[in-house]
């Protein structure tokens, strides 16, 4: 994604020859992905923020030994974050069923869980293995990734393996994965409103006879949006504020 970034991670990787090869690596993933979040949450996409960024940061040798030293907590960090944004999308499309009123409270909490754990906190714990790569193969493997989270969500329902509910996980993969970096609010907005015409001509064609309720299901919809939109923000915030205790430090 850069240049400067790559020099500087492999700086530091040269600096931790006292980790085994696969701590390394896991290491240096957790790193670039750690610095990758800063970077959307500074809105920085270009060489020149990349390389203001990077100049801010320790020399490389240095940022090795803090490594070394508690190499573990940017990993639980992230992975306490990933934790939060998925249950807040569970609370958000789990309590939406539940509050609509056409779901029993038990359906309703399990879609929740499945939704918010297998799905959220799952793309928001891998995203960072597939951010080296282009902005357009990066938004496939995420909606790739969302549908194969979401098979728990297939078993949510009365009539089996209900398969079109690997849209909802494709979808939040696809948000997540979008609007990972800030834009502009009508762009979401046309989005859902795109996805759930989709959702009807794939029920249209594949179960003629199931009613589409337009109004439940954009309702629905809107709320898995700024469900994704929200979580992303907070942990926007909160790679923030880890960022701003980390330089506390020293």
């Amino acid at each position: 994604m850069s240049w400067v970034l790559d020099q500087y991670l492999d700086e530091v990787s040269r600096g931790l020859s006292g980790l085994s090869a696969s701590r390394k690596r896991l290491v240096i993933r957790e790193l670039e992905g750690h610095l990758l979040d800063e970077a959307d949450a500074r809105g920085i996409s270009d060489e020149a923020g990349f390389r203001g960024m990077i100049a801010e940061k320790e020399a490389p040798e240095q940022l090795a030994q803090q490594i070394a030293n508690g190499e573990d907590g940017d990993a639980t960090h992230r992975s306490e974050t990933s934790l939060l944004a998925g249950a807040l999308l569970g609370l958000a499309t789990g309590g939406y069923l539940w509050l609509q009123g056409s779901w029993p409270w038990y359906f309703a909490l399990v879609f929740g869980t499945a939704h918010g754990f297998a799905v959220g906190t799952g793309i928001f714990l891998v995203r960072n293995r597939w951010q080296r790569f282009g902005p357009g193969l990066r938004l496939l493997i995420s909606v790739f990734f969302g549908a194969l989270l979401a098979i728990p969500l297939g078993l949510t329902g009365h009539r089996g393996f209900i398969y079109s509910r690997l849209m909802y996980g494709a979808f939040t993969g696809y948000l997540v994965e979008r609007h990972s970096e800030g834009r502009p609010a009508w762009q979401p907005i046309l989005e859902t409103v795109g996805f759930t015409c989709l959702d009807f001509l794939q029920m249209a064609f594949f179960h003629p006879r199931w009613h589409y309720n337009w109004t439940l299901e954009m309702a629905f919809n809107f709320t898995l949006t700024l469900a994704v939109l929200v979580a992303l923000n907070l942990r926007r915030v909160m790679a923030g504020r880890w960022l701003l205790a980390i330089r506390g430090e020293h």
